[in-house]
């Protein structure tokens, strides 16, 4: 038995592990070489050591990529006695308010609750968890255990610090501490397949309908939001006017505006999501009354934001075919997954299966990007969530009948060209030789 290195540039073959151990498993005494100075260090620690340093140093560098900019901006703006007048403890709870922001803690200011959650945070603390899962934690079910209620615990400490007086503490702790968990949980997992690989035995006795839906229902769910995003970048390009003038209005200076642009691009994935629901036809709202959809458009007066100058302003004409996007999507997804799931009947309960994932996928994007930005009307922002998971259900549902059409038809030219008699050729008999 060997043990492969596969994040070396060659494979290198290491002497016979104990059971259990592979690469990298600092459980085990191995005689393979560490494939980092971090991992020497670790090497004879307790596993529970790598899996504490890492929600602990994740917990850190997700604060500081909130907490940096923030500083920058207060060290930049002008004040009568230079940097000895800034408050830099309000500073840093103002940051630790917006890092809380990205595991569901409302931001509260002057009573009025933020409660938008900016995906592009959560998504870059994961990828910050997942990195440092590589390096410090093991191969080990306790590993993983630690890192992630280590990081879990530690927000929320900082939401009961930070929201004390504030009133719904304890759904508040409760909401933290599982969006921490879902957003822990699978980064350090992840990091710890990427370094020390991983074991699914258990795939196979999943039923085999429901694996070939679960990967159809992804595929699709993120081929489209894809698209969507390409989307918002054509109508972040096409409102580039509109952003620039109310970057202007603020009056900020240089450094200001850098920390401000890279707030709101925490929130270009929210507003990914709000295109897919764009492109279901339902369309997405920005305040009670308003709607953003490919057939119209009705808005009322929003802040001052550079961000909402991205939102469409065109509706109408050729733009009200956008629903045939996800239906195309949704064809092309089912044509490319042709070798795994035929035109058999007995395929049929596998796009059922990615039907369902693709309601729960698109239900659980949608309620991740839609929250509150302010008080009254402003209190409803997003996507309609169960009704645009529907729809996009029903438009994946008639791009699946399409491709299966295509891949039957398909299948009958070739069976008929197949059967169908040739033309041989008979070779004239060589002359019969006269002895």
């Amino acid at each position: 038995m060997t043990c492969l290195n596969r994040g070396a540039g060659a494979v290198e073959r290491a002497a016979v592990p104990p059971r259990g151990a592979c690469a990298g498993d600092h459980s085990g005494v191995t005689s393979e070489r560490p494939r980092t100075r971090t991992q020497a260090l670790l090497v004879g620690a307790p596993g529970w050591l790598g899996g504490a340093l890492t929600g602990v140093q994740g917990a850190v560098l997700g604060l500081l990529v909130v907490l940096t900019p923030a500083f920058a901006a207060a060290a930049a703006a002008p004040t009568a006695n230079g940097s000895a007048a800034i408050d830099w403890m309000g500073v840093t709870k103002l940051a630790t308010r917006l890092w809380l922001l990205g595991h569901g803690v409302p931001f509260i200011v002057d009573g009025v609750a933020v409660a938008l959650v900016p995906l592009g945070l959560a998504a870059l603390i994961a990828a910050i968890l997942l990195g440092l899962a590589r390096r410090f934690c093991t191969k080990t079910w306790a590993s993983w255990g630690v890192a992630t209620g280590t990081y879990v615990g530690i927000v929320v400490a900082a939401e009961v610090a930070a929201m004390r007086g504030y009133p719904g503490l304890a759904a508040n702790t409760v909401r933290a501490g599982l969006i921490a968990l879902l957003i822990a949980g699978p980064a350090v997992a992840g990091g710890i397949w990427r370094a020390h690989g991983a074991e699914f035995g258990w795939v196979p006795r999943i039923p085999k309908y429901v694996r070939q839906g679960v990967r159809l229902g992804i595929a699709t769910v993120a081929a489209s939001l894809g698209v969507a995003a390409i989307l918002a970048g054509g109508f972040t390009y096409l409102g580039r006017g509109r952003i620039a003038d109310a970057a202007a209005a603020l009056g900020i200076d240089p450094l200001g505006g850098v920390a401000l642009a890279f707030g709101q691009a925490l929130y270009a994935p929210n507003i990914a999501v709000w295109m897919l629901g764009w492109m279901t036809g339902l369309g997405f709202s920005v305040g009670e009354g308003s709607v953003y959809a490919p057939g119209d458009i009705a808005t009322e007066a929003l802040p001052t934001l550079p961000i909402f100058g991205a939102l469409p302003t065109i509706a109408g004409g050729w733009l009200v075919w956008a629903p045939v996007a996800i239906v195309a999507i949704a064809a092309l997804v089912r044509l490319a997954l042709r070798r795994r799931i035929s035109t058999d009947l007995s395929e049929l309960p596998a796009i059922g299966a990615a039907l369902g994932v693709t309601i729960i996928a698109v239900v659980a994007l949608g309620a991740a990007a839609s929250g509150a930005i302010g008080p009254g009307r402003l209190a409803v922002v997003g996507v309609e969530v169960l009704p645009v998971a529907m729809i996009f259900a029903v438009l994946s549902a008639v791009g699946f009948a399409v491709a299966h059409g295509v891949l039957m038809l398909s299948g009958i030219v070739r069976s008929k060209r197949d059967s169908t008699p040739r033309l041989a050729v008979v070779p004239d008999p060589e002359p019969a030789t006269i002895p």
